[in-house]
């Protein structure tokens, strides 16, 4: 087998906690302050406002999970709902300053629920320095730019070569579309990149369609035992500084 060029990330529970982390009550939190500084700044909130952005969000999420509803792992446009909320808010023609500002405190508020792992910016520094590309591989409703602006905000930026997130491509792991979109941006062939990941349909099956190579980042408590044995990576890690060995192992290391 080839030497890895490229190694690729899950975000959730791969470069950061993200299970059981209170997404619900945050999000509710950060959406009435959204409506607050949406008035400040000129609009005016018709009545339930609030409680209707919180179903429609609600229900365009569970719609995008449930792969009854979803059988082609399609993402949903969450930068259009918001579109939507502030129209309805009246603030279209508000303060445009006022209006970016309100918007980036609510997502960076959404966001930075994600926690990154202490060991995330040091083993991603390393591995860049190892001369590997690297790139983030995601299913992830938020908005692009609040995305990266999270890994900007907790310095990870710096390491990172290429984004292939499923808000920004408009489709969800492990449809072959989302992998195709991040082997194109990774630049060399699929068994020479390494993809890094948690969930054993979305990431490790996905990737392994795809020719890739695979590592489960180990979790417990989140996939049923079964799953997690029938995936069959290449390699298991329950740390990021791990990758190291792994990739000495796979022909490339220090």
């Amino acid at each position: 087998m080839p030497a890895i060029r490229c190694i690729t990330f899950d975000w959730g529970d791969t470069l950061a906690a993200n299970h059981g982390m209170p997404h619900v009550s945050v999000q509710r939190t950060a959406f009435a302050r959204l409506g607050e500084d949406l008035v400040a700044a000129g609009g005016s909130l018709p009545a339930g406002w609030f409680d209707q952005a919180m179903r429609e969000l609600a229900q365009s999420w569970h719609d995008s999970v449930d792969r009854t509803t979803n059988p082609d792992q399609r993402e949903f446009d969450f930068a259009a709902l918001i579109d939507t909320w502030v129209g309805r808010a009246g603030a279209i023609e508000a303060d445009p300053h006022a209006v970016r500002l309100a918007l980036d405190r609510c997502l960076n508020s959404i966001t930075d629920t994600v926690l990154a792992y202490a060991e995330s910016v040091p083993a991603l520094s390393l591995l860049k320095a190892r001369g590997y590309r690297i790139g983030i591989l995601s299913h992830v409703a938020w908005p692009g730019p609040a995305c990266r602006s999270w890994f900007a905000r907790h310095g990870l930026a710096p390491y990172i070569d290429f984004y292939s997130l499923s808000c920004d491509v408009g489709w969800i792991k492990p449809n072959p579309r989302h992998f195709r979109h991040a082997l194109d941006l990774a630049g060399c062939p699929a068994n020479e990149v390494l993809h890094v990941g948690d969930h054993p349909l979305r990431d490790i099956g996905g990737a392994k369609a795809m020719g890739m190579r695979t590592c489960l980042r180990v979790t417990e408590g989140v996939y049923q035992a079964e799953e997690l044995d029938a995936c069959r990576p290449d390699a298991r890690i329950v740390s990021l500084h791990q990758l190291l060995d792994i990739l000495a192992a796979m022909g490339r290391g220090a």
